[in-house]
């Protein structure tokens, strides 16, 4: 077959993209096209309906995905699966050789920080053989831990053909409670156990470039790019200071980032991490051959929800995809129900069989880079790169990683980047199924063991929490009073009248444990009726829904008549331009409509209807 009978475009006329935003504007029917189809990342770069050929600018110079012996045993073997581990070190020597038997390939070990690192590794890897299996020491991990485990290793029998993480990240340690006076020595003192001939890191990936701790603090994902760089340079630095050359440095470095249920913004943060690193080390000296970034990818544990923990499920398979996708060496998928506490069998074991199912049945390691020419996908690339090294270069010009910790300007930023996305959370601009939208109210929230969670550091900003904190409130009331906070929907009208404002109503009090009664069937017929029913219903606060119509047409009324009926609350579901003030006048004091401060709104309202009990 020749390349005309492949052309499938030739056989339809030339379009341009004017003649395409004139077909849009006619469905559109007046909505302006950059509300409705252009969205945005949280770094602020728009995200466009259509890409064409020019809307990308191609990968610079040993760009985005470079092939080695590393790529070819991937599209083989699928990519490192990775599954973390911690707490009692005989329980986890039991975990660990559960998983590598379900599948894992490789295993993150956290040891304690109270423990005697050599006794713990012995017991906790007890069967595991090191020369074949790759061991990551979890981020922040120990010099002591290090040499324990080198140690370990150096008994092994033959040749390790493992690639082992050390862990050592005394930066990143300063993001999870470390001291920071002791910075600049830590970093130090940690290219020195590199440089020693004794430590035998030879093959080793001794720092770990880790900036999960950074995204679930809420820093973007430019900002994540952008230090990843900044303490990727730090630790060369160092190295050369302890006379480490930049190529040999650049072959212990490893880097860890998040994955999330964003999955073409994940694939483009691999691609361009990749792209800067490059860059880095292009500058460092640094041969073609040695500049590529090894890539440890986790998928977010501030995504994960304690509610409905099995959509945890989708999103955590998102994330992993796009890990896959975008090009990690190595993946953890986090257990669905990490949030409820220690992850039971099955929840070691979906996080698991996730990735089996992307590898072995989904084949998506089979290809390298398979975004790559993707217009859209190079776009966001390209543009989250020149974003990230310009925030590299005002990290640098302050003074370099180090400086911003201390001075806690890099602390300020990334908080001031979760209070805009909380901005987003709040008013269900970013939903979160299960959560902030279609909740189970009644839902058997599963419980698991406590686990020692983060107390010093930078704190960990799970999405879902402050929407979980309202449900608790819920909760503890239907405990302590045997029902739950309830509030009567008044739908005026017929049943396809009010359908959709009472749906949407009850959909919205659910997001906080709040019962409703009143939207099953077709609505009052008159103010006298809707006043009985909310009579008969014993709540004291009352919706109205319906129509903007039906409300011209009988809202007033019906909100005097509820006001009589002893509604101590009258709100509205919409926002009625035209009737507004009228109903206002009428005794109506809320209006809820789409773009509400959800959690603002229903935190007062659950204060009333609990007697003024507080979140946890």
């Amino acid at each position: 077959m020749t390349k005309s009978e492949l052309d499938l475009a030739s056989d339809f006329p030339a379009a341009d993209s004017a003649e395409w935003r004139a077909a849009v504007a006619k469905v559109l029917h007046g909505r302006d096209f950059e509300s409705v189809l252009v969205s945005e990342t949280r770094d602020g770069l728009d995200i466009q309906p259509l890409y064409t050929a020019g809307s990308e600018r191609g990968p610079d110079e040993g760009g985005s995905a470079e092939s080695g012996p590393a790529d070819i045993a991937r599209v083989r073997h699928g990519w490192d699966v990775r599954q973390s581990h911690g707490g009692d070190p005989d329980r986890c020597n039991v975990e660990v050789l559960e998983d590598l038997e379900g599948g894992v390939t490789s295993i993150e070990l956290d040891v304690p920080a109270d423990a005697d690192a050599g006794v713990y590794l012995r017991a906790a890897l007890v069967g595991v053989s090191l020369d074949t299996v790759p061991v990551a020491l979890a981020p922040h991990s120990s010099i002591d831990s290090a040499r324990a485990f080198l140690a370990l290793v150096g008994r092994a029998d033959g040749s390790a053909a493992a690639e082992h993480w050390l862990g050592i990240d005394p930066l990143g340690a300063t993001v999870r409670g470390d001291r920071l006076d002791e910075l600049d020595t830590a970093v130090a003192d940690a290219a020195d156990f590199a440089a020693d001939p004794g430590a035998d890191v030879d093959g080793v990936r001794v720092f770990t470039v880790d900036t999960t701790r950074y995204a679930d603090a809420g820093a973007t994902e430019a900002q994540q790019l952008a230090i990843s760089l900044s303490v990727g340079v730090a630790y060369l630095r160092a190295c050369e200071a302890a006379g480490i050359a930049p190529s040999q440095a650049a072959s212990m470095i490893g880097f860890r980032f998040t994955a999330t249920a964003d999955q073409f913004v994940t694939i483009a943060v691999l691609r361009a991490a990749r792209r800067l690193w490059s860059r880095v080390l292009e500058a460092s000296g640094v041969a073609g051959a040695g500049r590529g970034q090894a890539q440890h990818c986790v998928t977010s544990a501030a995504m994960l929800s304690r509610r409905d923990p099995w959509v945890n499920l989708l999103r955590s398979t998102t994330a992993c995809l796009a890990a896959g996708v975008g090009g990690a060496d190595s993946v953890t998928v986090l257990p669905f129900d990490l949030p409820l506490g220690r992850p039971d069998p099955l929840g070691r074991r979906t996080a698991r069989n996730t990735q089996a199912l992307l590898i072995e049945e989904s084949h998506v390691s089979r290809f390298v880079d398979p975004t790559a020419g993707s217009w859209f996908v190079e776009s966001l690339t390209e543009r989250l790169a020149s974003m990230a090294w310009t925030g590299f270069q005002s990290i640098e010009s302050a003074g370099g990683m180090a400086e911003v910790l201390r001075d806690g300007s890099l602390e300020a930023e990334v908080t001031s980047s979760w209070t805009s996305r909380l901005e987003l959370l709040a008013t269900r601009a970013e939903p979160l199924t299960g959560v902030s939208e279609f909740p189970l109210v009644d839902e058997a929230l599963l419980t698991r063991p406590d686990i020692d969670q983060p107390s010093s550091g930078w704190p960990v900003r799970r999405l879902a929490e402050p929407f979980e904190l309202l449900r608790d409130v819920a909760d503890r009331h239907l405990i302590d009073h045997g029902s739950r906070p309830r509030v009567c929907i008044v739908a005026l009208g017929d049943l396809p009248t009010h359908t959709a404002r009472s749906a949407w109503m009850s959909n919205l009090l659910a997001v906080a444990g709040i019962a409703t009664t009143g939207a099953e069937s077709d609505g009052a017929v008159s103010p006298l009726d809707a006043a009985a029913r909310f009579a008969a219903s014993g709540c004291d606060v009352a919706v109205m829904c319906s129509s903007d119509a039906m409300y011209e047409q009988r809202g007033v009324a019906t909100a005097l008549a509820l006001r009589e009926a002893g509604a101590v609350v009258v709100a509205i579901a919409g926002d009625p331009d035209d009737s507004r003030r009228d109903l206002e006048g009428a005794g109506v004091t809320q209006f809820w409509h789409a773009g509400i401060d959800v959690l603002d709104t229903l935190g007062q309202l659950l204060d009333h209807l609990t007697s003024g009990i507080e979140p946890d």
